[in-house]
Formats: structure tokens, sequence, C-alpha cells
């Protein structure tokens, strides 16, 4: 996305739509259906800087970590925030802020939400008490019962 700072009126400019995503190199992987990024977005030039906010949003499928099928996703970015420094003739280029964004907002390991009996959604396998991720819990109590021991040795 490249916006032209000279066209940017003193009251600001206000841009939506949406984007193809395969302009973006974003990572290939565990993902369906990733086609369009919907932005909302206000520019505000000051002097030699642009200022650009708003909100960043997309819907598609991503690998569920617990059960691996393909689970319903929507990212939002309602914090996009850049301050840019521009030159009198250059275009103003957000397609790498952007993307930039979208990649540390994706999840290290998105996970379906389990019903009360604990059964996915998707998939709807039943997940016991011991398929889950007990290791949080088995670390949890190594440090605290590693700090009663400080504890009592002082």
């Amino acid at each position: 996305m490249k916006i032209d700072p000279r066209q940017i009126p003193d009251g600001g400019l206000t841009l939506s739509g949406s984007l193809p995503a395969s302009d973006y190199d974003l990572p290939p992987g565990e993902t369906q259906g990733w086609d369009k990024i919907h932005y909302d977005l206000q520019l505000v030039r000051t002097g030699k800087e642009v200022t650009v906010t708003g909100t960043l949003s997309s819907d598609f499928k991503i690998t569920c970590s617990r059960c691996l099928d393909f689970i319903p996703w929507k990212l939002i970015i309602k914090d996009f925030c850049q301050v840019c420094q521009v030159e009198e003739d250059s275009l103003l280029d957000l397609t790498p802020l952007i993307r930039e964004d979208i990649i540390l907002a994706l999840p290290l390991a998105a996970r379906c939400e389990l019903d009360g009996a604990g059964r996915c959604p998707y998939s709807g396998r039943v997940f016991t008490p011991s398929d889950r991720d007990d290791f949080a819990e088995k670390r949890r109590a190594t440090v605290w019962r590693d700090l009663d021991r400080l504890k009592t040795e002082n």
C-alpha cells in the first residue's frame, strides 16, 4: 500500500478497504482461505512526518495445535500505529509496516475452545485432562516446591 503524502489534506485522510493478502508475503503455513486484509486507517501529516493509525483485520482458517483441524480465526489489530518520515517527492510505502504488525499478531499456537465436557467443536474429539497440556501445571508445582525449599532453608 503506497500513499503520496502530498495528497494528505491538512485535516487528515481516512482510508478504508481491502488488500490482497498475497501482496504481503505472509509466512506460508497452516492457514486456509486467507485472501484479504481489511483496513480502516487515518493518516495525518505534520511537517515531514505522517502518522498512520487505525485497524487491520482478516478472517481465515488456521490449524489448531490441539486437534490439528482447521478452525476459523479472526485476526484484529485495533491499535495499528506508525509514524513515518517522508521525503518531498517519495511515496510512503506501508506494506512492510502492515506485514510486520500482522506477523506479530499471529498466534504462536492457535487452539479451539473446548466445551465443558472437553470436546472440540470442530473435530468432535474429547480431550481428557491427561490429554491437555499439563506441562504448565507441572512446572508451576516445581517452581513452588523449589521456592518452599528456599523459604525453609532461610
